[in-house]
């Protein structure tokens, strides 16, 4: 039995010491003034914290209470081992920072003595006595944190349990050091001290509870690193190494500048197949290891810069080699050393290359600092006859960056002398040559090429070919640069770029026909990939100098590398059927079609698929805008050539694509327009179809119907008009009228009627009434018909409706239509083709003579569009032929006929 004394220090009321002591070594009289009392409850915790972070405590530490009691079974809180916002932002090195917080560690545990000289020694044996390699002190025991730890969260009263608990614990009582832990859990479980007790207890008893012990200890005692560095170690044994990254990067945090920590984090990161953040780690570790080290810090910044420089990260390359430099620099090697000056040229960081070339060599140079402008000023440069090439080389490109101009001549002579050009060391003069061209230096940059273009030693390769004539493009010398250009196309066909430029010099000295030619494919035959930017260019170029046939073949080529090739008529069919574009079932039809013909199944969505993919892997500038305003300039000419095939061929491999899904409508109409055009009205008709069901109130589409109808002779017209008559009741007088028109085209007289007739009762209109008329007027002409004088008077009359319909119910004297009516040319006009037809010819010639001397303002205005003189003189000549008038007959047709 433990009894618990209280002391309080009169200097210092704030200060409690508790003591342990065994009742076997006090006196009774002594022992009788203590008092046993019990535990203390805890009523309310004040904090300064705000009230945020005291409800997110208390919560955290009712999760704890409860995993520890095993209330419904929790499994291990998570947040113990969960990254808080920052964690992973482990570059922190600041001194300060790590000074102020060992300093705060070491003034809390001045005022933390939670245990008594003999309990320190219990508690000391009871510590397991291997050491962590990587701190060299003995494992966290029931003190919690090993010097690393915050101010004690337990009460006078707690840290006097806390004592007995570590007492019971150094007896081997385990079961009642258990027992005491949970109760100051229960009381306080905010405290790290009765985790770290717990653990131990588990250590050697239950790994799982131990790890989950020392798991709540260390994340209530975020300080004590050792302690994460045991579970981290176990985690990764038992193969959790997610957890195990957090815990090392909450070690990491304790202490920023152990770079072994770094190491192992990032050899766990590569485990977990996280090369990305274990190149990072790597990254950070290197600053911070010792020199003695330097072979593992050279090798790993080799490793690093190499992995950044792939992904193009040139700036974190260069800050892994910076940082091996920093470490180990006098170790580099030539190589090493050329590794990093190349990353502190792709950098811009010219004046640290030849200050690292100063350190190293014996270079000879001589410079001064621009206050004003803040630049180094290079006056006089001597270099050594030993440099290497690689490390010459970038001497010159730093120099020319400098912008030491009246070094470059000196420059190229010296490295003419000293870097024997060779196939290995092209590569070195380019590097110079790009620096020249750079800084505008184009006659040096060609000087220093000379040696490479006209020695024979080895073929000169096509990009030095190619930096010759940029540099002769730029300084004008056109004739010699277009030379250069054809090298490079000749050695290189699929350097593009070349081909543009050498396309647009000869452009530019009227070498037309060349310039189309330069920008021709080699595989525009064999089928290979073609560039789609040469084929636009092409093109535009075989518009401007008039190649007609070459300019639309060429941009159906450029505008079906996205879609399915139509073999023949049975496939253009599959693709048209439903109207719609890139009509998926369509093409699933036409590649069962060819599997079909070609013997193999199972194969039916190759193509497409392969098509899309081609059409997402192309690289290229070529817009959809400017391939859709290509299109539309291929249809414009090809209408004015008369080349419709050619239209509806292009629009098809429009619609079959998904590229142009945003001008589908637009396309959808051209392909109508081309398909009547081309007098294919099967395919117009599905997407004629397709565009009335979207928009059925536009009028013009019903007029492109009826044009298609008077060119197609398919029944499924009829049958389409009635079944959109019943889908669309707001539009129905149209479609009724255009269903009429159609039994009067078909010759179904009768069905016209019972269509006309029921729409000019309800809507009285000219049209229908004129229509009416030529309806009885077809019926008088028919043999087999009873009563002819009948139909000829209905004629007659609904002709005469029309003419008051048409006239707006405006008449003259003896039912002559006002003259201020602008449609009184058309009536008269109309009224005398039904008299014709009907031949009563006096009343016909009466109407014609009456149209022509018709004079209105409106259609003098706009004669050779509303003027009808020319038909009706025509139609007079015909009557005055007929009756032996041929005098007559040749009046009209001098006076209104010639042209």
């Amino acid at each position: 039995m433990s009894e618990s004394q209280e002391t309080t220090h009169s200097n210092d009321s704030s200060e409690v010491l508790i003591e342990e002591i065994d009742s076997n070594d006090v006196s009774e009289n002594e022992l009788a003034q203590f008092q046993e009392t019990e535990p203390l409850r805890i009523v309310e915790i004040i904090d300064e914290c705000d009230n945020g972070d005291a409800e997110e405590a208390e919560a955290e530490g009712a999760l704890i209470r409860r995993y520890v009691q095993g209330v419904q079974c929790l499994e291990f809180p998570d947040f113990c081992t969960k990254l808080e916002p920052g964690d992973e932002e482990d570059d922190v090195d600041d001194d300060e920072e790590e000074e102020e917080a060992t300093n705060a560690v070491t003034n809390t545990n001045i005022h933390t003595e939670a245990s008594t000289s003999a309990a320190a020694a219990a508690a000391k044996r009871s510590q397991p006595t291997k050491t962590h390699p990587l701190s060299g002190r003995a494992g966290a025991g029931g003190g919690g944190g090993g010097g690393l730890g915050r101010r004690s969260q337990l009460g006078p009263a707690l840290l006097g349990l806390m004592g007995e608990a570590n007492l019971s614990f150094a007896h081997g009582r385990y079961d009642t050091a258990e027992r005491i832990c949970m109760e100051i859990i229960r009381q306080n479980p905010l405290a790290s001290e009765p985790f770290y007790t717990l653990a131990e207890i588990y250590e050697n008893r239950d790994e799982i509870k131990f790890l989950h012990f020392s798991t709540i200890a260390a994340h209530l005692n975020p300080q004590d690193r050792d302690m994460w560095i045991r579970i981290s170690d176990l985690l990764v044994q038992q193969g959790h190494l997610a957890r195990a990254r957090v815990c090392y990067t909450k070690a990491i945090k304790v202490i920023h500048k152990d770079y072994l920590l770094r190491l192992r984090k990032a050899q766990l990161l590569e485990r977990m197949g996280e090369t990305n953040a274990a190149m990072f780690t790597y990254l950070k570790m290197l600053p911070l290891m010792p020199p003695g080290e330097w072979q593992l810090c050279l090798s790993t910044a080799k490793n690093v810069a190499q992995y950044f420089h792939v992904l193009q990260k040139h700036t974190t390359a260069l800050e892994a080699m910076e940082g091996a430099y920093g470490v180990c620099g006098a170790r580099f090697t030539l190589e090493d050393l050329n590794i990093y000056m190349e990353l502190l040229i792709l950098n811009k960081q010219y004046v640290k290359v030849l200050r690292c070339l100063r350190e190293r060599t014996k270079l000879d140079l001589e410079t001064e600092q621009d206050e004003k402008e803040s630049l180094e000023l290079i006056y006089f440069c001597q270099i050594p006859d030993d440099f290497i090439p690689e490390l010459r080389a970038k001497l010159c490109v730093s120099l020319i960056h400098m912008h030491a101009h009246h070094l470059l001549g000196y420059l190229v002579q010296n490295v003419q002398e000293h870097i024997t050009p060779t196939v290995d060391r092209v590569e070195l003069y380019m590097d110079i040559t790009e620096a020249l061209m750079q800084e505008h230096k184009y006659a040096e940059a060609i000087a220093l090429m000379r040696p490479i273009t006209d020695g024979d030693s080895f073929e000169c390769p096509a990009f030095v070919w190619l930096r010759q004539a940029e540099c002769l493009r730029q300084i004008n010398r056109t004739n010699e640069a277009i030379q250069s250009y054809a090298r490079v196309v000749q050695m290189a066909p699929y350097c593009y770029e070349a081909k543009f430029t050498l396309s647009a010099l000869l452009k530019q000295q009227g070498r037309q026909e060349e310039a189309v030619k330069a920008l021709e494919q080699s595989g525009e035959q064999e089928g290979q990939p073609l560039h789609a930017r040469l084929l636009y260019e092409r093109c535009v170029m075989l518009q401007q100098i008039g190649r007609i046939e070459e300019f639309i073949d060429i941009g159906y080529v450029l505008l079906s590398r996205h879609s399915i090739k139509l073999k023949n008529r049975e496939e253009m069919m599959a693709a048209a059927n439903g109207g719609s574009a890139y009509n998926t079932e369509g093409l699933k039809a036409i590649m069962q079609m060819r599997s079909l013909a070609a013997g193999v199944t199972g194969s039916a969505d190759q193509e497409p698929q392969d098509t899309s993919k081609s059409a997402n892997a192309e690289s290229s500038d070529l817009t959809i805008k400017n391939e859709y305003d290509l299109f539309l300039e291929l249809i414009r000419t090809a209408y004015a050539h008369g080349k419709y095939s050619a239209i509806e061929r292009m629009c098809f491999a429009m619609v079959t694509t998904k590229r142009f899904t945003y001008y589908h409508y637009e396309i959808e109409r051209i392909m109508t327009l081309a398909c009547l055009f081309n007098r294919d009205c099967a395919i117009g008709f599905s997407y004629l179809r397709e565009l009335i069901a979207k928009k059925p109130e536009n009028v013009n589409l019903w007029n492109l119907l009826s044009l298609m109808i008077q060119q197609g002779d398919e029944i499924r017209y009829v049958r389409y008009t009635r079944r959109l008559l019943q889908r669309h009741p707001s539009v129905t007088q149209e479609m009724r009228l255009f269903l009429g028109h159609y039994h009067l085209n078909c010759s179904s007289y009768k069905y016209a009627l019972n269509v006309y007739v029921p729409i000019l009762r309800e809507h009285p209109h000219p049209l229908v009434a004129l229509s009416i008329a030529v309806v009885f007027n077809q019926l008088a002409l028919q043999k087999k018909v009873l009563r002819k004088s009948a139909a000829v008077a209905q004629s007659v009359a609904f002709a005469q409706r029309y003419a008051e319909l048409r006239s707006g119910g405006r008449k003259g004297s003896d039912n002559e239509v006002s003259a201020s009516c602008a449609a009184q040319q058309e009536i008269y006009y109309n009224m005398g083709r039904i008299y014709h037809q009907a031949n009563i010819l006096h009343l016909a010639t009466e109407y014609y003579e009456r149209a022509l001397a018709v004079q209105h303002p409106l259609i003098k205005e706009n004669d050779e569009i509303l003027g009808l003189q020319h038909e009706v003189a025509f139609n007079l000549h015909l009557i005055y032929r007929a009756s032996g008038n041929k005098w007559k007959a040749r009046q009209c047709l001098m006076r209104y006929c010639v042209v």
